[in-house]
């Protein structure tokens, strides 16, 4: 098995919501690929970061009252130290990590402005909408129906502005719009909610 099986393996065996877990990664890295295709990132880079950036949520490695950045950050450093992976490239690593969120400064490298960017865009849309929805009852901030519709709303109004890269920005547009399509229908079909 090579470094970057162990690192699915290794998320595959960590992360107990499938919202969150190897797919969300996938997902994360593929859309910074696709949105950086006019440069030439370091694809072991950007893989490694995309697969352990959210480590520190996993009920394995979090802690309390430890943002999940910073825990994932240490996680990967404790990881990477007893792969093969290459020393030099471990500081693009962690910076991508540590600034993966939206209420971050995007990182100091291209791979981690493009990992921040796909990690906010998979929040948006209908994907976001799945992942959304599917935590209900598993996430502290998704309790109810209406809170993950409450949090949907937030999302298409503040995360757009999150976006940093042009290409980012662009598919932003076209995801809000799918949460705001969402919402209507919604809206329409519940007696504006009340039948939630």
């Amino acid at each position: 098995m090579n470094d970057h099986q162990e690192l699915i393996a290794l998320v595959e065996r960590a992360c107990t919501h499938p919202a969150l877990g190897v797919k969300h990664c996938l997902r994360v890295y593929h859309l910074a690929k696709e949105l950086s295709q006019h440069l030439t990132l370091d694809d072991d880079v950007l893989f490694v970061a995309a697969m352990l950036h959210d480590t520190g949520k996993y009920p394995v490695y979090a802690l309390p009252n430890v943002d999940h950045p910073l825990r994932s950050k240490g996680v990967a450093t404790n990881i990477l130290q007893r792969q093969t992976f290459s020393p030099n490239k471990l500081p693009k690593v962690l910076d991508a990590i540590e600034s993966h969120m939206y209420y971050s400064e995007p990182g100091k490298s291209d791979e981690a402005v493009y990992l921040r960017d796909a990690n906010i865009l998979d929040n948006l849309g209908n994907i976001g909408l799945m992942r959304l929805f599917s935590l209900i009852g598993h996430d502290e901030l998704t309790r109810t129906p209406q809170d993950a519709i409450e949090r949907a709303r937030t999302f298409a109004e503040a995360l757009p502005n999150k976006v940093y890269t042009r290409a980012g920005r662009r598919l932003a547009v076209k995801r809000r719009e799918e949460i705001l399509r969402f919402l209507a229908g919604i809206k329409r079909q519940t007696a504006e909610y009340a039948w939630i």
